[in-house]
């Protein structure tokens, strides 16, 4: 059985962690996988967002910690590293079903994603500290600018498993649905963002995860790439479209 599923259809790439015997405990070849397939989808054109979702029950466990133990020498090329920078240089829209546990990498990659919808079934630890190790994939800092330095102190030095409403509470979720209802909510978002122009939704995202600046800062570099937009040929055949009363051509923009 492959622990690892990615499929493509119509412009969503959805990533599988499949390892239900062990809650998708990540391997190495899964890590490794896993950042290969988002390297890819950077530059395949069919690409337009990606769904990442594991098994009923369980999104990811994360790390599996006889792998990880029996890997050797730690560096920092590691497999687990590789898909955090994938996740971290991501340009496409990422969309995260979870359901069941989603402990260490499980939940440190959801601050990378753009959309978190989750079951009511699903919990979440941040349990470095418990392991003797520090956070990991940005959580330090992603975690402090999303829910302020107490709770992030809370959930980071403590260790303990919280629930979706904490989560929900913090903005690391954005919707709680029931579990049978989870996972088409999220392909219906995916295929709706997979929609959207390629290089605007690219852009938008590149603009909406640049560091804190003065706002002035930011309105000079909202106008440079909304100037070259406006010039583009996504927006002069939508906006084209709506003048002429037609459905706009994606074959000529996209």
């Amino acid at each position: 059985m492959e622990e690892l599923l990615t499929s493509l259809a119509d412009g969503v790439l959805t990533i599988t962690m499949n390892r239900p015997a062990r809650k998708n405990a990540l391997t190495g070849a899964m890590y490794e996988r896993f950042a290969g397939a988002l390297e890819a989808a950077e530059h395949d054109p069919a690409v337009r967002a990606v769904l990442i979702c594991g098994v009923p029950g369980a999104f990811s466990a994360g790390n599996d910690l006889q792998d990880f133990l029996s890997a050797g020498e730690v560096s920092e090329a590691r497999p687990a590293h590789l898909l955090i920078r994938a996740l971290t240089n991501c340009t496409l829209p990422l969309v995260a079903a979870v359901d069941g546990v989603a402990v260490g990498i499980g939940t440190t990659m959801l601050l990378h994603c753009d959309f978190v919808y989750a079951s009511n079934a699903a919990k979440f630890a941040l349990s470095f500290i418990n392991l003797g190790l520090c956070p990991e994939a940005g959580s330090s800092l992603l975690l402090t600018r999303l829910a302020g330095y107490q709770k992030a102190a809370e959930l980071l030095l403590l260790g303990e498993t919280f629930d979706v409403q904490t989560a929900q509470s913090i903005g690391l979720v954005g919707e709680v649905l029931d579990g049978d209802a989870l996972l088409a909510h999220a392909q219906a978002v995916a295929a709706k963002l997979a929609a959207k122009p390629r290089a605007a939704m690219r852009i938008s995202k590149a603009l909406l995860r640049r560091p804190e600046e003065p706002l002035a800062a930011r309105v000079d570099a909202e106008i440079v790439d909304f100037t070259a937009l406006l010039g583009g040929d996504a927006a002069r055949e939508i906006m084209g479209a709506f003048l002429e009363k037609r459905a706009p051509n994606r074959a000529r923009y996209d």
